[in-house]
């Protein structure tokens, strides 16, 4: 019988030579596995995230142990992954929100504060041009009132001029004599004060005295009646006594003299028209 190595029959063929011992994990293990992020870690190696560990977990054990890995698994990894970034760029974009969100804002509330700075200067400008308008204003006006209280008037209407300022009978007459009807009303020249109104003792029958804003002091002597008193301030045209022929006097008429600074007398008529009044 001629030897044959071959066998056939019934019994098991001879095993092939090992490969060594292999191992056979069930797909339900590496399925939990990748779930759960177990994460191997070398020496000297950085921790992973979860989703990066799991996939390196699906890689090592299809590449180990030549299995197909779980795609149910694989797919969760991915989501993962896919979440984890999707998560970081939801928070970029959010906070480039918030940055430029800020940054508008600020920007607005600079130029609000901008607008009512400007607002504020404007109305300062305006408050200061108005009290400068009011200052000038009431300048002027202060202006008029001093004007009107110090112009010169005629002291009385319809008379007729007789004795000049001059000798006259051997004697100086200080004054100029304004002859008319007895009751002519006499007026202040100016703005001023009473300082005398009554009956003079040295032949000026009744008399009142005013001492005028620039000093000078009128005499208007003869009057038939007063109408002032002593301390009475009084106005230009004011009304301070009626024309007369009382004391030493040879007809009704105004017996005018001017003081300056009340000192010695001055002829009225130029002294008069060097202000504007004309006897």
């Amino acid at each position: 019988m001629p030897s044959n190595n071959s066998y056939t029959g019934r019994h098991r063929p001879p095993s092939k030579p090992s490969r060594g011992r292999q191992f056979v994990v069930p797909v339900a293990l590496l399925s939990s596995t990748v779930a759960g992020g177990l994460v191997v870690r070398q020496a000297g190696a950085q921790e992973l995230s979860p989703e990066a560990a799991a996939m390196k977990n699906v890689s090592n054990s299809v590449a180990g142990l030549g299995l197909a890995a779980d795609p149910d698994a694989v797919a969760a990894a991915a989501a993962n992954r896919a979440g984890a970034r999707s998560s970081r760029d939801m928070a970029r974009d959010a906070s480039a929100i918030i940055v430029g969100a800020t940054t508008s804002a600020e920007a607005a509330a600079a130029d609000a504060q901008e607008a009512a700075d400007r607002a504020a200067a404007a109305e300062k400008a305006r408050a200061k041009a108005k009290a400068e308008a009011d200052r000038k204003a009431k300048e002027a006006a202060r202006a008029r009132a001093i004007a009107r209280a110090h112009r010169w008037v005629n002291p009385l209407s319809g008379y007729t001029l007789t004795s000049g300022f001059g000798w006259r009978w051997g004697k100086m007459h200080p004054a100029q004599d304004l002859a008319v009807a007895t009751g002519t009303p006499v007026h202040a020249l100016s703005s001023g004060t009473v300082v005398f109104s009554g009956w003079s003792t040295e032949g000026y029958g009744y008399m009142v005295k005013i001492r005028y804003w620039d000093g000078t002091v009128s005499w208007m002597a003869h009057n038939s009646r007063l109408v002032v008193s002593v301390g009475e301030e009084v106005e230009p045209g004011q009304l301070v006594s009626y024309s007369g022929s009382t004391g030493n006097s040879t007809g009704p008429h105004v017996h005018l003299e001017i003081h300056p600074d009340d000192g010695a007398a001055v002829s009225p008529r130029p002294w008069l028209a060097d202000r504007g009044v004309y006897l």
